[in-house]
């Protein structure tokens, strides 16, 4: 009897002994992919082609702005991309961070018969000095780190990151309103 109490006690500590050591799934161990901050919108017009839309879109991102700029205009197939950079400055006299520097962003516009796709992505902030750096604005933590850049004026400037984003999708729809052959005379 006293030898079977040990033989059941030996079987059981080999299996937990070995379920300690074993191997785990690939996809447990595979590191979990960020959510990236991407505002995406499908407008439908009426009844326009996507030739006409595509041009649209183009002569939005050839116009210039005051408020920001835009750069790498890029159109292919159905699809046109640029990148809109607003400056940022603190809006304090004497600034616990100095992150005076840019808030970039891409934007992607796709068209399709009678309808359009807006994506506003990768927005991040880019510090003139490069100190304080804060990156992508889904980072819990600015890259510059949270001695460099406190709690507040992260989320201060993540919430004018995203107010930059708003600014640009107003302007696109408006953009997008107004005819290709209207869009290259002047009114003066």
């Amino acid at each position: 009897m006293k030898k079977n109490i040990q033989i059941l006690v030996l079987c059981f500590l080999v299996v937990f002994g070995l379920k300690g050591f074993s191997q785990t799934k690939p996809e447990d161990d595979a590191p979990k992919k960020k959510n990236e901050t991407k505002i995406t919108e499908v407008v439908t017009t009426d009844s326009l082609p996507a030739s006409e839309l595509l041009q649209r879109a183009v002569n939005w991102v050839k116009l210039e702005n005051n408020i920001y700029g835009k750069t790498s205009g890029v159109t292919t197939g159905a699809k046109a991309e640029c990148n809109a950079t607003f400056p940022v400055k603190p809006k304090e006299l004497n600034p616990e961070v100095d992150y005076t520097g840019k808030i970039s962003m891409k934007i992607t516009i796709e068209c399709k018969d009678n309808k359009y796709k807006y994506t506003v992505s990768m927005i991040k902030h880019i510090s003139t000095s490069g100190k304080t750096t804060a990156g992508s604005i889904d980072n819990k933590v600015p890259e510059c780190g949270s001695m460099a850049m406190g709690d507040i004026v992260w989320k201060k400037l993540k919430g004018e990151a995203m107010k930059d984003a708003a600014r640009v999708i107003e302007d696109l729809k408006e953009g997008m309103k107004v005819g290709s052959a209207d869009s290259g005379k002047e009114e003066w």
